[in-house]
């Protein structure tokens, strides 16, 4: 009985660890072929890329543009200095033309390489004749492809004087001539008075940008021009030059200075300058409208001269008229005022005399009869 019961528990530890090692084994199977997986992935492309990596060449282009146009494209040449050099898809005898638009980057390639050695290419910028306003890049680089038994291709750029740099880069641009200033019309402001005044008077004309931003004429302050012009006359703001396309407006009107006498023009002219880019040249076209939308060569104000206002505006303003003398508005005495203040003057004297008279009489009466 104690030996069966022996063989029995040696059965169950036999099973228990059979049951063991089968866990461990479904466990470790799927945990081992992924371990697999994972090196063999991570390997893989090392060896491929060891074995042959294709070069990729980053051409980068710097765009600057002074005109708000459009963004231009530039095209460029990489080409062999070796009869077999390998080359990119796509090329010709000239070598492998591309382009590159606006501000942007562009990679050449790939390029495989079948046998080791050395490989030179120079790469250089289209230089396009006829095209008015553009900038281009007149530098040469030199590349040269080191190629090893592995065939992994290793890069060297060089410039023009043999310098080493990390990076191709492209400087173009395109750069407008600015608008002329002498051919830019400069209307007229002029004044005009009616009423007959007796005294010629200067009057303030104002030239306001619409935006602080945009060009004036030399003297200005903050988008403002200020001028004087004596009436009448004629008066101009002067000229300015425009380095960018686009449409300006600026305003032209007369200050209200409350000059005696007056009644000021409201007018208020506008200046409407559209600047365009023609072959890299900006050219300015101008319009000058008045205060009904109507198109004008000039900018004529006039104000009206009253006498009777003027004398009015004296009166209210306690300056008295023009037969003032000053001395805080008092009136100057005529010849027949002074007389009549004479006059008055002579009559309450007799009066005051006559008066002392009486009473003197009464009182040596009253005397001469008490006594």
């Amino acid at each position: 009985m104690f030996i069966a019961e022996k063989n029995s528990l040696t059965k169950r530890k036999r099973y228990e660890k059979m049951s063991m090692l089968k866990k461990i084994k479904e466990k470790l199977v799927p945990g081992s072929i992924i371990v697999f997986f994972l090196i063999l992935i991570a390997v893989t492309p090392m060896v491929a890329y060891g074995a042959n990596q294709p070069l990729g060449i980053t051409v980068r282009q710097s765009f600057s543009d002074s005109s708000n146009s459009t963004e231009a494209t530039f095209s460029y040449i990489l080409k062999p200095l070796g009869s077999d050099n390998p080359m990119p898809a796509g090329s010709t005898a000239e070598g492998y033309r591309f382009a590159i638009f606006g501000q942007n980057s562009k990679v050449i390639g790939p390029i495989n390489f079948t046998r080791k050695g050395l490989f030179e290419y120079e790469l250089y910028e289209v230089i396009e004749a006829g095209k008015q306003g553009y900038k281009f890049d007149n530098r040469k680089y030199t590349l040269e492809v080191y190629v090893d038994a592995a065939l992994d291709p290793l890069l060297v750029i060089l410039t023009e004087d043999g310098k080493k740099v990390n990076s191709i880069v492209f400087e173009s641009a395109y750069n407008t001539l600015p608008t002329d200033p002498k051919l830019m019309t400069d209307p007229l402001v002029k004044k005009k008075v009616t009423g007959n005044p007796d005294n010629r008077s200067a009057f303030t004309f104002k030239l306001a940008a619409r935006n602080t931003s945009y060009p004036m004429p030399d003297g200005s302050k903050d988008g403002v021009k200020t001028i004087r012009v004596t009436a009448p006359g004629e008066g101009e703001f002067g000229t300015w030059s425009y380095t960018k396309t686009g449409t300006y407006y600026y305003s032209v009107f007369e200050e209200d200075t409350r000059e005696s006498g007056y009644a000021y023009d409201k007018t208020v002219y506008t200046i409407t300058d559209k600047v365009s880019d023609k072959d890299g040249q900006l050219v300015l076209s101008r319009t000058v409208t008045n205060s009904k939308n109507k198109k004008v060569d000039d900018m004529e104000f006039v104000n009206k001269f009253s006498k009777s206002a003027n004398a009015n505006a004296g009166k209210e303003g306690g300056g008295g008229s023009g037969n003032s003398g000053g001395g805080g508005g008092a009136t100057a005495k005529t010849g027949d005022d002074m007389e009549l203040a004479l006059y008055i003057t002579l009559l309450a004297l007799s009066a005051a005399f006559v008066i002392g008279l009486v009473v003197y009489l009464k009182r040596k009466k009253k005397g001469d009869t008490a006594a």
